[in-house]
Parts: structure tokens; C-alpha cells; sequence
């Protein structure tokens, strides 16, 4: 490599991914690197976010992906994405695929009639569909704005998002391959393997938490083992920090909690989970039952109601009717573009609490890292999130103790707060999930090595230390 400094581009869908990536990109300044950022939708989040908080100067946006994938590429991809919902691994996802089938174009309607295919056809629709891929040219826009920032690497993410709207970061990774520049795909969270669109084009490396992902990537992707990378949970590295305890008092005492009162945190989900006011409605029960516990310490528990940020309008203006009871907050001023106030807020209020409970949330993986019970309750209202989705399995497998029925939550938590938490599955769940690499080791930092990795090899590559292959293996990728 040439004396000049490194350079990475990152296609990101929106300046919101900075709570999957902020540090990463801020990391690799700090080591150096020219990073050069570019958006599906730039405006998102507003005009001042650009660039991640701190990032430096050697952090540049350059704005908008430029031109747009071609009707026929929009219409193959919409078409690649509903069809990977046809095979067995989905029997129970109709939720997932009904999202999928309504990115298809009136043409292939149909599509929606077909129950299942085996998985075979479905490995051979992939297959073909990747080499039509190959015989419909990059966008000449997108070849020119990687050409100009020169990149030695390319990370993008999601690249996953359904349909036509997800289909431009597609060109991002094709012009990679065009021009010889190593391309990684990042996975954001924990449920885009599962819930979203397909990985259209194999790039030369896909980061992923661990190895249930590892698997899914494989499995779901078609993505080679040799192509797969696990660093962990980057997105979750903030939550292993601990504040003092003057903080967590301090924090009790903005909301009135006396001190020995214990505390319920009801974590909201996204609108995607909890369309409308559904959690409204499912809250107000909750509490009802909560009050109705013939346990005092439950009966009298204060209960802490934290909207998704992405879902705080169902929740303005509502009364819950019950004093010991606050959606807090109940607005965030920069969207899903936390600062470090609203994250340590969200902390405290989990770290106050005697158990967290939601419906399907990144935040009850969250709870379960500082070391809270994690407890679902099913509902109608839910069962799209619940019962259509795979990653809710994730969480009934690894942390959360989740009821049939309300009245079978209320005996779970009066049960949890008249005893001791075992609390050793959901720390063996976090070791697995988050922190697969070591419960001391900064996911963030192997994002990092990884990436640096890949540029250095180029064609070839081998993992870094503090990452792993999904098979074990050393190596990450050969180029196709």
C-alpha cells in the first residue's frame, strides 16, 4: 500500500446507523484512516448530522448516493427478497413475508399465492437471481463517486433493507467488486438477517455478532462460511460501561422513587412490533394487573414506561391514570441519534429496576447485559412480533422468561421479586450473543481490525486477531 493515508467508505442506509457504527468510524480516524461517508438518505436525521459527534476532520460526508439502480435491478431485488420468505426456515414468518410481498411489483403478484418451495428451489432462485446480478451493469453514478474517494475498503450496512427502497446500496457493493476494492457488509442488529431483504451480492466479507448470525448468514444468505466474520455486538459496547451509584440515586430521585421502592421498566417497541397505540392499550392492562397483585412489593412497584424513540407519538399526551407510574422520557430531541445524556438516562433507568419487560426489543438484549430479569408477555395485539418472527426466538432461547398469558406474567414477577434472579442463562446468552470474543474485548475495536484486515489483504485475506471466521478457520475470503 501506497504512503498516502487509508481510506474507507462507508454506504450507510442513514446518518441513524452512527448508533451501529459512531464509534467504529471515530476508531479508525483515530487510527489514521480518511473516512469518507455516504447516505441512501442523508437527510433523515437533519442537516447537523452529517458525521458522527466527536468523528474529527478526517471524517467527511459526502452526502446522497448518487443516481438510482435501474427499474429492471429494483424489480430483481424486490423479486430475490420476497422469494427467500418461500422456503421452510419461514413456515411461520407470515408477518416477514407479507412485508416482503408488498415490495413486489403488480407483475409478480402472484408470488403471494405461492405457499412454500423447498429450500433447493430457493437456493437455485438465488443462484440465479445473483447471476443476472452479474449481466446488468453498475450504475454509472455509483462507479464514479467510489472511483473518486479511492477507497482501499468498503463497508456497507445494512444493505439488507427491503425491496427497491434497499436496492441502491446494492450498487454500492457491485462497483466494490468492479473495481477491486475489498467490500464488507456489516450487520447492524440482531434481527436484519432474519427480518429484512437478502444480501443480493456476495461481498468479500460479512461481519456479523456471533455465531447464531454466523449461521444465519450461511444458512439463510447463502453467504460462504470462509466470508464470514464474527466481532460481536459492536452497537452494544456502551451498555458493559457502569455508572457510580451517586448516578443511579440521583436518577431515582428526578422521579420521585423513594429508596426502597422497587422498580418495573417497561422497554417500548419499535413501530414495526407495536404498530399504533396497541402498546398503549397492552401497558394499561399491565398496569391494571401490576395493581392487582396480591404481592405488596409488585402491588406498590414504581413502573418506569420508556418509548421506542422510534415510536414516541403513540405516547404523547397519554394518561396512565396511576401515580406510581411515568413514560419517561417521552420524547428524544435527536431521534435514534442518542447522546450520551439519553443513553445514560436509558441505563439508569434499567439499572433502578428489579426487572425489564417488553414485547420484541433490542433493549431487553440490552437489560440482560447489565444483568436485569428479561420478561415478555404474549398478546394478541403481538402476534406478528411474537409468534411471525424468528428473532423473538432469540430472546425466549437465550434471555427472557416469556408468559402465555398476563395473569402468568404477574405470578412469574411476584415470584422474581420475593426471591433471588438466577440470572446464569441470560449472562451464558450474553457471552454468546454480544460478547462471543471474550466479556473484556470492545467489539468495536474487532469491527475495526477486521476492516483494516481486509484492506491490507486486498485479494486474500486472513481474519485478525480478536475475530474469528464462522467456521473456525482463518481465512476470510478469496475474490469470486
Amino acid at each position: 500500500m501506497s504512503s498516502r493515508a487509508r481510506r474507507v467508505l462507508f454506504a450507510l442506509h442513514e446518518p441513524g446507523y452512527f448508533r451501529f457504527y459512531g464509534p467504529t468510524i471515530v476508531e479508525l480516524a483515530r487510527r489514521g484512516w480518511d473516512v469518507s461517508l455516504v447516505y441512501d438518505k442523508p437527510e433523515r436525521r437533519g442537516p447537523d448530522a452529517a458525521v458522527p459527534v466527536n468523528a474529527g476532520e478526517r471524517v467527511r460526508s459526502l452526502g446522497a448516493l448518487p443516481g438510482q439502480p435501474s427499474n429492471a435491478a429494483a424489480r430483481l431485488r424486490a423479486t430475490i427478497d420476497s422469494v427467500r420468505y418461500l422456503e421452510p426456515a419461514f413456515a411461520g414468518a407470515g408477518f416477514l413475508r407479507r412485508r416482503a410481498e408488498n415490495e413486489l411489483s403488480p407483475s409478480l403478484a402472484f408470488l403471494a399465492r405461492v405457499k412454500r418451495v423447498p429450500r433447493g428451489i430457493v437456493t437455485a432462485a438465488i443462484g440465479i437471481a445473483r447471476a443476472v446480478e452479474r449481466l446488468i451493469p453498475v450504475n454509472e453514478e455509483v462507479l464514479a463517486l467510489v472511483r473518486r474517494a479511492a477507497p482501499d475498503v468498503i463497508v456497507v450496512s445494512p444493505l439488507v433493507v427491503l425491496g427497491g427502497r434497499g436496492a441502491h446500496e446494492t450498487e454500492v457493493v457491485k462497483a466494490g467488486r468492479a473495481l477491486g476494492v475489498p467490500t464488507v457488509v456489516g450487520v447492524a442488529s440482531w434481527d436484519h438477517l432474519t427480518s429484512k431483504g437478502l444480501i443480493r451480492v456476495v461481498p468479500d466479507a460479512v461481519m456479523v455478532w456471533n455465531d447464531i448470525q454466523a449461521e444465519e448468514a450461511e444458512q439463510l444468505h447463502r453467504i460462504p462460511a470462509r466470508r464470514i466474520v464474527i466481532t460481536g455486538a459492536q452497537s452494544l459496547d456502551r451498555w458493559f460501561e457502569r455508572p457510580s451509584e451517586a448516578a443511579l440515586q440521583a436518577f431515582r430521585r428526578s422521579l420521585g422513587i423513594e429508596n426502597q421502592r422497587r422498580v418495573l421498566l417497561w422497554v417500548g417497541s419499535s413501530p414495526n412490533m407495536a404498530p399504533g397505540d396497541s402498546e398503549v392499550h397492552v401497558v394499561r392492562r399491565w398496569l391494571a394487573a401490576l395493581r392487582a397483585s396480591r404481592q405488596p412489593a409488585l402491588r406498590d412497584a414504581f413502573a418506569i414506561i420508556r418509548p421506542h424513540p422510534a415510536n414516541t407519538e403513540p405516547w404523547q399526551h397519554v394518561d396512565l391514570g396511576d401515580a406510581g407510574a411515568r413514560i419517561h422520557p417521552t420524547a428524544y430531541p435527536n431521534g435514534v441519534l442518542f447522546t450520551d445524556t439519553d443513553v445514560d438516562t436509558f441505563r439508569y433507568s434499567m439499572l433502578a429496576s428489579s426487572a425489564v419487560v417488553g414485547i420484541n426489543t433490542t433493549a431487553m438484549i440490552e437489560a440482560a447485559i447489565v444483568r436485569r430479569p428479561v420478561l415478555s408477555v404474549r398478546d394478541a395485539a403481538f402476534t406478528h412480533s411474537q409468534e411471525q418472527t424468528l428473532h423473538f426466538g432469540h430472546l425466549i432461547r437465550g434471555c427472557a422468561t416469556v408468559a402465555d398469558t398476563l395473569d402468568e406474567h404477574i405470578a412469574q414477577l411476584e415470584r422474581l421479586l420475593t426471591g433471588e434472579p438466577d440470572l446464569r442463562e441470560a449472562d451464558r446468552f450474553v457471552a454468546r450473543f454480544v460478547r462471543p470474543l471474550g466479556m473484556e474485548r470492545s467489539a468495536m475495536l474487532a469491527v475495526c481490525d477486521a476492516i483494516e484486515h481486509l484492506a491490507a489483504a486486498r485479494t486474500v485475506s486472513s481474519v485478525p486477531s480478536g475475530a474469528m471466521s464462522a467456521d473456525g478457520s482463518d481465512a476470510v475470503s478469496g475474490r469470486a
